[in-house]
């Protein structure tokens, strides 16, 4: 028998061939159903792609935002006559009140007029006296004016009622007080700075209606026609006169901690300006940038996340000593001076309009490694490359502004250590009051640093005749070295230690100044010296004279500063002399390694200077202002920052200041210049100092520190 397929297969009956015939068709549905989904999907990728690559700079660059600002500026009408130096404050009904002012004849007025929410104006009554450059704010729904003046200063505190502009006496400030900036915060107003009639002044004044005035802070200086303006919670003082000109400072007072502290500058310097707040960021409109005049039409923008100040637009004209308010979500900037010297009388709507621009964003990896070549070409590679873990916090670093991190003070006057923030906040202090009541405390610490590890801190109690370490967690502080309270010579004593710096083997190395001899101690032991008790003569490394620097380098020499002569001495680690130069400069004083046979060198005189020099003494950068707000006394240590900046202890201008090179200019700032005092934001004699980086959330992160 044959095989036979047909009378082998099997009989199908109609019903189910019909059956399979659906289930085929509903594959087929199936199939087409997914083909479609998968061309959706494909157009919707593509389409994302394309979107994506629009707004970046090149196809896969990620793409990030920025925010630009631009301002829309309309004329909105005018007021009954040319006006300037008004006082201007919101009725909170939209719309404003002027209050006195300079009239087109030059002379003081006592009028009140009104600025209608669309634009028109019009008398509304007088004031009991005719004054200028006072200033005003709402509070609680009534209007007070604060001081002004006209031939001579006036104290008083006006209460004006928004609905019916009637006007009475309300309080005093303690002296006459014009050209003041003022700002209310909650239900307390700010009176900053101003003129008494014979001088500047540096104070800030709390007033509340019912609470009377209070003094709660002084500025770094005193300072008259400074922009003042409340944001989230602090005022931002901005630029003014002082006496030593205009002044560009962004200056910030806490009232929660009472500090005030230069956290930013103005593109220019700026005085005669108005500042307001809309939106979250404050605006300075117009100004001058002399005392007597160059009017500027500029309208800077400060943001207050960073303290960053941006020009963003410009009026029509310039124009300075304007009346400027919010009302209805604008700004309205009323009369003013223009750059001919005569009031005006237009009335300008500004509107900031703030969008968020799509631009593309540099990659993480190409972020990290132009952030490490600066670091390089500031000496930090090598301390970096042997402690990876602080690379990220350091790259960090080399991007943001001013201070870019943390900073260590010593500040030798009070007898304490602090860390502060880039905005002026103390986050961390030696000693506590508990610490003073355990008898945890220092005497005339001198330079402090961060030991490797970041567990404790190194200080050399100068004129006590001791190097101490400091528990940061503990609190708890050790002799390291010497006698407390005695100096001495030989091999346990010292004669006020200068510089000591941790090292990574357990030991320290300090300058033992009067000695004249340089120490490497571990385990309370001279393990090794350059140099001879009681022999003071100049030739290194055998014999020195009065030492105050004795810098670790980056190969495991050491960088000497002599005082007698001006030396600065270059030793090997095998303990060779390199180079030995004179400084040009009055008084050298802790000496700094940089890259590039270079040494950065504070002058410990008045006029102080800091100087970067190379091995042959010759200046490759200096600052050193002769005089005014700028200038420095008896400066005795400069660091520079993973940013480039220089921070410099200015000791007896009770400051520590960070300067950037580029424009030598002072960015930032902690202590009021020349007022030493124990309060937030006082210093007293500040002598040393160390850079602290950020952490990954923010936080001080003390084991990250490296010393390059």
């Amino acid at each position: 028998m044959t095989d036979s397929p047909a009378s082998d297969a099997p009989v199908v009956s109609p019903g189910r061939r019909r059956e399979a015939d659906r289930q085929r068709r509903r594959a087929r549905a199936r199939r087409r159903a997914r083909a479609r989904l998968a061309l959706v999907l494909l157009a919707a990728a593509a389409a994302i792609t394309f979107v994506l690559s629009r707004g970046a700079s090149q196809p896969g660059v990620p793409t990030t935002t920025r925010t630009e600002i631009s301002i829309r500026v309309a004329r909105i009408g005018r007021l009954p006559a040319a006006l300037q130096d008004a006082a201007v404050a919101a009725t909170g009904r939209g719309s404003l009140l002027l209050m006195g002012g300079i009239d087109a004849a030059g002379s003081s007025t006592a009028g009140i007029v009104e600025i209608a929410p669309g634009g028109s104006s019009s008398s509304r009554g007088q004031l009991p006296d005719v004054q200028h450059d006072a200033q005003a704010t709402l509070l609680a729904g009534q209007i007070y004016v604060f001081g002004g003046g006209d031939i001579a200063s006036y104290p008083h505190i006006l209460r004006v009622v928004p609905a019916s502009a009637a006007v009475q006496t309300a309080g005093e400030l303690a002296r006459p007080q014009s050209d003041v900036g003022v700002a209310s915060i909650g239900s307390t107003a700010y009176v900053v700075g101003g003129f008494d009639g014979v001088a500047p002044l540096d104070t800030i004044v709390s007033w509340r209606p019912g609470a009377g005035r209070h003094y709660v802070a002084r500025l770094p200086f005193a300072v008259r026609y400074a922009a003042v303006a409340a944001v989230g919670g602090r005022l931002l003082i901005a630029g003014g006169t002082g006496v030593d000109g205009v002044s560009d400072a962004i200056w910030s007072y806490d009232p929660a901690d009472g500090a005030v502290v230069q956290v930013g500058v103005l593109p220019q310097a700026l005085t005669h300006a108005s500042a307001v707040t809309l939106g979250g960021r404050v605006y300075l409109i117009g100004g001058r940038r002399k005392i007597g005049g160059d009017q500027t039409a500029e309208i800077v923008e400060i943001d207050p996340r960073s303290d960053q100040a941006t020009v963003v637009g410009t009026l029509p004209a310039p124009l300075s000593d304007a009346a400027v308010a919010l009302a209805g979500g604008r700004i309205v900037v009323a009369g003013g001076e223009a750059s001919a010297g005569v009031p005006q009388n237009a009335i300008l709507s500004l509107t900031p309009l703030v969008r968020r621009v799509a631009v593309g964003a540099v990659r993480p990896a190409a972020a990290s490694r132009a952030a490490f070549a600066a670091l390089s070409a500031r000496g930090f590679a090598a301390a970096l490359r042997a402690h990876p873990s602080s690379i990220a916090a350091y790259e960090a670093a080399a991007t943001r502004p001013g201070l870019p991190g943390y900073l260590l003070i010593a500040d030798r006057g009070n007898n304490r250590i602090l860390v502060v923030d880039p905005q002026g906040n103390i986050v961390w202090r030696f000693p506590t009051p508990a610490d003073v009541a355990a008898g945890r405390v220092l005497h005339f610490n001198d330079d402090t640093f961060v030991e490797p590890g970041g567990r404790s801190l190194i200080a050399n109690e100068e004129d006590y005749g001791d190097v101490v370490s400091v528990g940061i967690r503990s609190h708890r502080i050790t002799v390291l070295f010497g006698h407390p309270g005695v100096l001495g010579g030989g091999p346990t004593h010292l004669n006020y230690p200068d510089d000591a710096y941790a090292l990574g083997d357990g030991g320290f190395t300090v300058a033992d100044a009067y000695n004249c001899r340089i120490l490497f101690v571990r385990d309370h032991a001279i393990v090794r010296q350059y140099g001879s008790s009681g022999d003071c003569a100049h030739d290194p490394p055998r014999t020195f004279g009065a030492v105050n620097g004795d810098t670790p380098t980056p190969d495991g020499g050491v960088l000497v500063s002599e005082i007698p002569g001006l030396w600065v001495d270059s030793i090997a680690a095998d303990g060779r002399l390199r180079w030995s130069v004179q400084a040009p400069l009055a008084y050298p004083s802790d000496p700094q390694p940089l890259p590039g046979d270079r040494v950065l060198l504070a002058d410990y005189s008045s006029p102080g200077h800091v100087v970067v020099m190379n091995s042959r003494g010759t200046t490759l950068w200096r600052y050193g202002p002769a005089s005014g707000q700028a200038a420095l006394d008896h400066p005795s240590l400069a660091l520079e920052l993973p940013n480039g900046d220089i921070a410099v202890n200015d000791d007896y201008r009770d400051r520590v200041v960070v300067i950037d090179p580029r424009t030598d200019e002072i960015v930032w700032q902690y202590g009021h210049t020349d007022e030493g005092g124990t309060a937030p934001g006082y210093l007293h004699i500040p002598d040393g100092m160390d850079f602290i980086p950020a952490g990954p959330h923010g936080g001080i992160d003390w084991a990250a520190v490296v010393h390059p």
